[in-house]
């Protein structure tokens, strides 16, 4: 709280100062009106007493005052004789006042008192001078910062340019070196698997097969890097047990152990793990690791890969006795192509163990390194198999492997809402897994028609009755398997047409080769992706759609005078001979037939030699369009060929294109071309003279 100072003075001269300050009172004399007034910085609040000199009349006389340097207007008092201020600046200040006699007549009385009140210290030059040196280190601080980051961000700029284009380098390289590998590698193997060799010479080639195998390994982690970097890598998550796959990985470096004379040893205490996990980047995490253990761990020193698991989380420790990185550069050792030994410039990171933690990532995995020079590395990799998890990761999507034993849970479909008679395409699903067949189900489902089937002779006793749009078969089935189902089908006219994708764990070339060879649309190698699964239905139908398409263009560009057999023909590379011999038949019944209004759906079955339901399911497979609005297709068109020939009536084309009255031909005339028999043929005549 501020301090209050009253200064009291006559106007005609000063006799005496009264300080009021903390409640507490004290006189100080003065003896001129020209003694300036010192005031602390905290007495900015003061009141200032005044009284001029008669005696006649006090009480009439009335005041005015000013303080210059602050307000230079004359304020009225009235009698008060006191002035408070409040809240002064610090500065010099001059308070003049002046009075009225006791007539009331103001007289040339003024009387000045010169006040002066000390700054603090924030109102000093000094602390202004203060403020503007702070600003400015300050702003100069600033500016070196923002220069520092620039920098920095420059160089990591330039080396990420630097490292792209090593990467964008050996990705071409890659893509030139792909070709003539695969022409090494498949002699090799033709060798090994045909000729007899000496001991000596399989040995020789099996180190050929290693080594070829590795560089392809080395390529295919290049084009993964670059799919990353690009955010096109996908996470197939499977449900597996992953120790035999740690068997495989650890048996395939047994060979290299043995030559190399390196202890490797596996500590792996559990017989089974089921996980949640993609089974080839865990392949390729363990493959890098181990790689790079044997790679700088020299002879006769050890090596050993433990697997043990906390809840559902794998554990796996990478152990090698190699020369050991420096601690200072632990933090660098994923960053790639970064050289970790000054002295050995071939001790690089390349791009293997930044891969390792890029596929971790993708898994939610994490990797930690523990390491002393001349002693070895430890690498621990704790990845978490449970579904929870990757549930919310919009990069993995969940595949469906065929195995019994799994343990995997499928979600069977909901019953579905939506009444079965609309949705118009039927597929037909035939596997003898139980789970894989409801998942294949619970995927198609929503949109389409979804029939089942335990093996190939189920499968097909129901592809002769419902005749489904498209079947998904499994090869490896009790009774009869895929293949024979496959040439069962082709070999039927009546259900020839039907779209057949096979599925299979066997994902060889010739196994593939073999499938398509017998008919198959398609061939999928398990474990699969439902999405891919779902593309390729709808990419069939979608054919089957563009064969209904081909040939009504044709008949739209066919001639006048030219019948529809003429106008079409059988060229469409998803069509067998049997299904165009059977489009050129129906072709052939109704152009006969074309002026018989008494022709029915039932005839042209019959003329197929086919029941309605199966005349109806075939037609409605391969066009896209029931029978009676293909028939009623194909007598629009001639119509229009009889019209724009303009040698008959309306009535007379409307019966020669088999309507029965004229009335019901104008109808159907205008639902299909937008306008009446006449309007169409007056357009036309139109459009011929504007052309002569």
């Amino acid at each position: 709280m501020s301090c209050i100072r009253v200064i009291s003075f006559l106007l005609s001269f000063f006799s005496h100062l009264d300080i009021y300050q903390n409640n507490t009172s004290r006189r100080q004399d003065i003896y001129s009106n020209d003694e300036a007034q010192y005031l602390q910085p905290d007495e900015r609040n003061f009141t200032i007493t005044f009284a001029a000199l008669d005696y006649v009349n006090s009480p009439a006389i009335k005041y005015v005052y000013r303080i210059k340097g602050l307000n230079d207007q004359w304020i009225e008092l009235g009698n008060n004789r006191s002035a408070s201020l409040v809240n002064v600046p610090a500065g010099d200040y001059l308070f003049q006042v002046k009075s009225t006699n006791a007539d009331g007549v103001w007289v040339d009385n003024v009387a000045s008192l010169s006040v002066h009140i000390d700054p603090v210290f924030g109102e000093t030059v000094w602390a202004v001078l203060l403020y503007i040196t702070m600003a400015v280190v300050i702003m100069l601080v600033v500016i070196c910062i923002v220069l520092r980051i620039t920098n920095l961000q420059r160089r990591i700029d330039f080396e990420q340019q630097i490292s792209n284009l090593k990467l964008r380098f050996f990705t071409d390289i890659s893509h030139e070196l792909r070709t003539p590998l695969t022409l090494i590698a498949s002699p090799i193997d033709e060798v090994i698997s045909n000729e007899k060799l000496s001991d000596a010479g399989m040995e020789n080639m099996q180190v050929a097969k290693r080594n070829t195998d590795r560089m392809l390994r080395l390529i295919n982690q290049i084009l993964d890097f670059r799919k990353i970097q690009n955010d096109k890598m996908k996470v197939l998550m499977e449900q597996v047990d992953i120790i035999p796959l740690i068997l495989k990985i650890y048996g395939n470096f047994v060979p290299m152990a043995h030559t190399h004379r390196i202890d490797f040893r596996l500590f792996c205490p559990l017989d089974s793990f089921v996980m949640y996990t993609d089974v080839d980047k865990l392949e390729k995490i363990l493959f890098n690791l181990l790689s790079n253990a044997f790679k700088y761990t020299p002879d006769e020193k050890s090596i050993s890969l433990s697997v043990t698991c906390e809840k559902q989380i794998l554990c796996l420790q990478v152990k090698d006795e190699g020369r050991g990185i420096n601690a200072q550069k632990l933090n660098r050792l994923f960053t790639r192509f970064d050289t970790l030994d000054e002295i050995d410039p071939n001790m690089s990171t390349g791009i293997g163990l930044s891969l390792v933690k890029e596929l971790l990532n993708l898994l939610h995995g994490t990797v930690r390194v523990d390491s002393k020079l001349g002693e070895g590395s430890s690498f621990f990799i704790r990845l978490p198999g449970n579904r929870d998890v990757f549930d919310a990761d919009a990069n993995i999507e969940f595949i469906l492997a065929d195995s019994k034993n799994s343990g995997q849970e499928v979600a069977i479909p909901d019953k579905l809402t939506e009444e079965e008679e609309d949705k118009e395409t039927r597929i037909l699903i035939i596997e003898d897994n139980e789970e894989l067949r409801h998942f294949i189900c619970g995927v198609l489902a929503r949109e389409y028609v979804v029939l089942e089937a335990g093996n190939g002779c189920q499968g097909l006793e129901m592809t002769l009755r419902e005749l489904p749009d498209i079947v998904i078969s499994d090869i490896m089935m009790p009774e009869m398997d895929g293949i024979e189902y496959l040439k069962r089908v082709k070999g039927n006219n009546d259900i020839c047409h039907i779209p057949i994708i096979l599925l299979s764990a066997k994902s060889s070339l010739n196994d593939q080769i073999q499938g398509l060879e017998y008919g198959a649309d398609e061939y999928i190698t398990k474990p699969f992706s439902s999405a891919y699964l779902k593309a390729r239905v709808d990419s069939l139908l979608k054919q089957r759609q563009i064969l209904y398409d081909y040939y009504i263009s044709k008949m739209r560009e066919g001639e006048k005078d030219t019948s529809l057999m003429e106008q079409l023909t059988p060229s469409t590379p998803q069509v067998t001979h049997f299904d165009n011999d059977f489009i050129r038949n129906i072709l052939q019944s109704v152009e006969e037939n074309i002026q018989n209004s008494e022709f029915k759906i039932d005839d042209l079955a019959e003329a197929m030699s086919m029941s309605r339901t199966v005349f109806y399911r075939k037609v409605k497979s391969l066009m896209g369009v029931s029978p009676v609005d293909f028939v009623k297709t194909m007598r629009i068109k001639r119509a229009v060929q009889l019209l724009e020939q303009d040698e008959f009536t309306v009535s007379e084309v409307g019966y020669m294109s088999g309507f029965t009255t004229p009335q019901y031909f104008s109808r159907v005339f205008k639902e299909a071309m937008g306008c009446t028999p006449k309007e169409y043929r007056l357009k036309h005549k139109t459009i011929v003279e504007q052309n002569v």
